[in-house]
């Protein structure tokens, strides 16, 4: 799963599980070469540990910060701490190895600070947000199936674009000069398209679960929907996408300073190609409250009709 610098901190340095992460590049062979095997390993460790990857050319700040020279680079993290690090393409037993290092170091601690326990203690609002069809509704109603109830008014109904419901809250949509309506919303989940993140109170804390799809699919199912309800547009493609892709850069670059916001990025296209292991990584996030199971049972890949090529 791959993350960025805004999740670094609590993802990373603030887990109470060991800790791998892949430093990365999609111009390195090798890199490219070891995603199946560091996919694998993800798998196969996810009762017990964490694996994640960054992409440097992404992150500069973090390759700078953990002086990465070269890539692949692995390296170890056991509360907060680097523990062993190596660079180069690994076998799954050598990641297997820098892993055990990390669980072994954590086994040594007598006393370790458990963050999570102490942010469950404050009342908790989940967001789901992303870009126009990204696959937040489904996201809403996997949430609801795991045990956190909508916040949602129910006046738009189903369609042939979202079968399953849009999980809305009209109300949402005025946060910026009314947003009594986030009482309301403690202990629930509500979607709200990413705009609108900057206008939530910073007096309450929020988990945000950030939708991610590719682009050209998030592109060609908005055009879909659109011409099934008669709506014709005239704006290129390669328009629409390097607005979205320069929204983002601006959205990430803002996130690192709000601290209220604990977003965790969520790829469409992986979770329905591996849904368990992403889904106990959204579960970690909200502390561990979801039922799973019921979870799993709501994805439903026939709907995943809008394939990038």
């Amino acid at each position: 799963m791959e993350i960025r610098d805004s999740e670094f901190e609590e993802m990373v340095l603030q887990s109470d599980r060991p800790v791998l992460v892949d430093f990365w590049a999609s111009w390195c062979p090798p890199c490219k070469m070891m995603q199946p095997v560091v996919d694998k390993l993800a798998v196969k460790v996810d009762t017990w540990a964490d694996v994640y990857s960054v992409n440097i050319d992404r992150c500069p700040n973090l390759a700078g910060q953990f002086e990465i020279s070269g890539v692949p680079t692995f390296i170890s993290f056991a509360d907060g701490k680097q523990i062993e690090r190596k660079t180069g393409a690994l076998t799954e037993g050598q990641m297997l190895k820098l892993l055990q290092s990390a669980e072994q170091a954590m086994a040594n601690v007598s006393e370790l600070t458990d963050v999570t326990a102490t942010a469950s203690e404050k009342p908790m609002i989940t967001v789901v947000s992303g870009l126009p069809r990204s696959g937040t509704s489904m996201m809403m109603r996997m949430l609801t199936a795991g045990g956190i109830p909508p916040l949602t008014d129910e006046l738009r109904p189903p369609d042939q674009d979202n079968p399953n419901g849009y999980y809305e809250f009209e109300d949402v949509k005025s946060i910026e000069n009314y947003s009594t309506w986030i009482d309301r919303a403690t202990g629930h989940s509500v979607k709200m398209i990413y705009r609108l993140l900057e206008h939530l109170p910073s007096d309450r804390e929020y988990r945000v679960i950030f939708m991610r799809r590719d682009v050209d699919e998030i592109l060609q199912s908005q055009k879909t929907m659109l011409q099934r309800n008669g709506v014709e547009t005239d704006v290129p493609d390669s328009t629409m996408k390097a607005l979205f892709e320069r929204q983002l850069r601006q959205f990430y670059a803002w996130l690192p300073s709000q601290t209220h916001l604990k977003l965790i990025n969520v790829s469409y296209n992986e979770l329905l190609a591996r849904p368990e292991n992403v889904i106990a990584q959204i579960n970690r996030h909200l502390n561990g409250i979801l039922n799973t199971d019921e979870m799993l049972a709501i994805i439903d890949p026939k709907l995943y009709r809008h394939r990038a090529a």
